[in-house]
């Protein structure tokens, strides 16, 4: 059996979780102990591994009960909702994304800004969590969108035309293949 100092350790969370957990009927302890104290079984344990999964995805945890209680609720419904809801943030968070982009873009085109080189450029989207091939993406986008505009950009960012045409043969632009 375990307590809810075993239980809060191992989960990395707060005891006050717990004891919300159990007040609200998410998780109630499997037994006391003489002196009262809320005692979880291995079943409780497995139970609360998977609440703690399902908060990870960001389900509420009013989803969470209904996710329980299969018999009147579908869990791919639930889930489903979930998954709705994260491709819309996402959505929004890439606008985002490309308005900030823009407005740099624009900064480093017009010159209103010394800040950005190449390498400066190249740090503030690895700091952004970009991978190499997430730049070599974005590029190949912008070569598709506007040729003319990514090359104004690129030699704003002090590239030499043989460093553009470096970078041109990498993104392997193919003006054939459809647009997403």
């Amino acid at each position: 059996m375990y307590t809810i100092g075993k239980l809060s350790k191992q989960f990395n969370i707060s005891r006050s979780t717990l004891l919300y957990y159990d007040k609200i009927g998410l998780l109630r302890p499997s037994d006391r102990s003489e002196s009262g104290y809320r005692l979880y079984s291995d079943e409780d344990v497995r139970h609360l591994a998977l609440i703690m999964q399902h908060r990870e995805a960001g389900i509420p945890l009013n989803d969470i009960a209904k996710l329980f209680d299969i018999e009147k609720n579908s869990i791919t419904e639930i889930l489903g909702d979930r998954l709705t809801s994260i491709q819309s943030e996402i959505k929004r968070l890439k606008k985002q994304e490309s308005i900030i982009l823009t407005v740099l873009i624009d900064k480093v085109k017009n010159q209103d800004s010394q800040v950005f080189d190449k390498n400066a450029w190249t740090n503030m989207l690895k700091k952004s969590g970009y991978t190499r091939d997430d730049m070599l993406n974005w590029h190949r986008d912008f070569e598709k969108a506007s040729p003319n505009d990514h090359k104004d950009f690129l030699l704003a960012l002090g590239m030499s035309e043989d460093e553009i045409e470096k970078l041109m043969s990498v993104i392997e632009f193919d003006t054939s293949a459809p647009t997403d």
